[in-house]
């Protein structure tokens, strides 16, 4: 469905700009153009405020997750959004920038008292466009890049020892479905489930490890209780991290069309991965543009970024989207 989707709006954006090629409105009025064979520069700083939805996981072990920038915001620690853009001629040279570090701790009434999440996410794209089509109500570029995105992921969690006592009392004297049923119970707060972050549940097959390990010792009620009792802590008194790192080449176009003197639309549109980072990779990205002086101007778009990985153990397939307001100058 994301490609036919990514697809579909890459055709509308090229159909669309085919206007660009009619006649000239000689009312309209742009930027002015830097004097033949020398270079213009922009930059800008955008400001992404995102909603994420789909599914995460790790080895066979899914959340689904749905947050919306009420929950990610006050998790945000730091946030680094940079492009760059030269032009000369008919090519031009695009970079982004993106970093982002969230972070949360949830207490929990389980034997795991508490869970801290931190989640790391680097995104460098790079690209080189084309020039298709150019007049006074705007342009249409051609485009070929490289993402590259880089996913670190950690999971500590702090054992109860006042509820594992509690916990330790029953199952040690049950066995077979009730201890296995006790056990998970008690160990629901490592499932991943309710996500407060887009982060795998890192320790997802814990629980079933755990309630394996606890099965087999051996012993009489008092030993079985210590043993169990020091498997526990030992095992929730841990960190859990990973990095993923990945290339995704991709195609797009990118276009603007003035409206007026100031005014102006702007998208872009790029699909990628082909299984050679991501399985499939998207963004779409359109707007409005105004220009505030010759030199500065300032655009809010609707940004959405789709990525479907599933390599090494790790699953994401989530859709990122939500308003852009993007300041930036040219020189």
């Amino acid at each position: 469905m994301h490609k036919h989707l990514t697809t579909a709006l890459l055709a509308g954006l090229a159909l669309g700009s085919a206007a660009f090629a009619g006649e000239k409105d000689r009312k309209v009025v742009v930027p002015p153009a830097p004097p033949e064979g020398l270079w213009q520069f922009k930059l800008s700083l955008p400001a992404w405020i995102p909603w994420v939805s789909g599914d995460v996981g790790i080895n066979g072990i899914n959340s689904h997750i749905s947050l919306g920038p009420n929950d990610l915001i006050p998790k945000l620690d730091m946030i680094a959004d940079v492009r760059a853009e030269a032009h000369k001629g008919r090519f031009s040279l695009m970079a982004e920038y993106l970093y982002l570090n969230l972070s949360d701790g949830v207490g929990t009434n389980t034997v795991v008292k508490k869970i801290d999440y931190r989640m790391d996410q680097t995104m460098a794209d790079v690209s080189v466009g084309c020039r298709l089509i150019e007049s006074e109500r705007g342009y249409l570029d051609i485009l070929g890049g490289v993402r590259f995105n880089q996913f670190y992921q950690r999971m500590t969690t702090q054992p109860n020892d006042e509820r594992i006592d509690q916990v330790v009392d029953t199952v040690a004297t049950v066995v077979g479905r009730r201890l296995r049923t006790a056990v998970a119970r008690a160990l629901v707060a490592l499932g991943g489930k309710d996500a407060t972050l887009p982060i795998a549940p890192l320790h997802g097959g814990d629980a079933e490890s755990l309630v394996r390990k606890i099965e087999q010792i051996r012993g009489n009620r008092v030993e079985r209780q210590a043993k169990i009792k020091q498997l526990l802590h030992n095992s929730l008194d841990s960190t859990v991290a990973r990095t993923d790192t990945f290339w995704d080449p991709y195609v797009g176009l990118r276009g603007r069309y003035n409206l007026n003197a100031a005014c102006y639309l702007t998208a872009r549109g790029d699909i990628g991965g082909f299984t050679i980072g991501s399985d499939l990779s998207w963004t779409p990205e359109a707007g409005i543009g105004y220009q505030l002086s010759p030199n500065i101007y300032t655009e809010v778009t609707y940004r959405a970024f789709g990525i479907d990985y599933d390599k090494d153990g790790l699953l994401m397939d989530t859709v990122t989207h939500g308003p852009q307001v993007n300041i930036g100058v040219s020189f």
